[in-house]
């Protein structure tokens, strides 16, 4: 028995000197002891008995206090951030980055918090500001993104149809993951409405929906001019705000003095010198820049 408890033993007593949390013992605990009781013979279990009545409902009693705890410090920090900006988006990301730190999980669990909420809960939308942009009436996204839905729809349940006859689970996990995708590109649209571009008195913040945001420092904007045709540069690393490396419909070209990021749908970057990005009302847009930059 002591060989099932032994590697969580030695992981508890590794993760004490390093930063992995030293709860994450308890599913090698699980594990263990699932193992014994699949392996092991009925009359050789009278101590994985003991650690089942006795050690098993401490064990399950801390996973519940921990993560009450967990919830409790969730909506702590939710609501101290929601007093700083409205924006859903930036909220999540702060709240999960504060709670679970910067990794890969807080990421995809931001990114998947804000998708459900874009496409199910954001029904209002409000009228923009003097120094707030939007870049989907003029870009022809809404009409595209709604095609594409019809698309969706239209396949899925053709494709459901006809895999149902084959194989039913087969067909549910093509329609489970359709409709996935669907939901996610109504989020995407509904973000793209919910969260504008905002000019702030130091800083020029850019969203792209959900797929992407970037902030920029005034002090770092070298140039913004109107452009609508490809930049090619050897030196000048070129990113956009979309998922495509390459843009190929923008109207703004925004040139840095530094390297900038932009921030990605689940946590992925990308660093670069010259920005192309699409803004309704370019002109606004240019003259409401060229006006920061100069008071600056």
């Amino acid at each position: 028995m002591i060989w099932f408890c032994f590697p969580p033993y030695c992981f508890f007593l590794i993760s004490r000197r390093s930063t992995v949390s030293s709860f994450k013992t308890i599913p090698f605990f699980i594990g263990g002891l699932v193992v014994a009781s699949l392996i092991l013979p009925e009359s050789n279990q009278t101590h994985l008995e003991y650690l089942k009545s006795y050690v098993f409902p401490i064990v399950e009693l801390g996973i519940i206090s921990f993560l009450s705890f967990k919830i409790y410090k969730a909506v702590q920090i939710f609501r101290s951030n929601a007093a700083e900006t409205f924006d859903f988006y930036e909220i999540s990301n702060a709240s999960v980055k504060e709670l679970f730190g910067p990794t890969r999980f807080a990421n995809f669990f931001a990114s998947e918090i804000s998708m459900f909420y874009y496409a199910f809960f954001c029904w209002r939308f409000k009228q923009l500001k003097v120094n707030q942009f939007s870049k989907y009436r003029e870009s022809g996204t809404l009409a595209l993104m709604g095609a594409l839905l019809m698309l969706i729809f239209i396949e899925t349940y053709a494709f459901h149809v006809l895999l149902m006859k084959w194989n039913v689970v087969a067909a549910w996990i093509l329609t489970g993951t359709s409709l996935y995708t669907a939901f996610g590109i109504i989020a995407h649209l509904k973000a793209l409405i919910a969260r504008p571009s905002r000019l702030t008195k130091n800083e020029l913040i850019l969203k792209n929906g959900l797929l992407a945001n970037i902030t920029i420092p005034l002090n770092n904007i070298e140039k913004i001019e109107a452009c609508t045709k490809e930049i090619v540069s050897k030196d000048s690393k070129i990113g956009n705000l979309g998922i495509n490396k390459e843009s190929t419909n923008h109207n703004v070209a925004i040139y840095f003095k530094k390297p900038q990021r932009i921030e990605k749908m689940y946590g992925f970057t990308q660093e670069c010198d010259i920005l192309l990005t699409f803004m309704d009302e370019k002109q606004r847009f240019l003259s409401v820049m060229n006006e920061g930059l100069t008071s600056h």
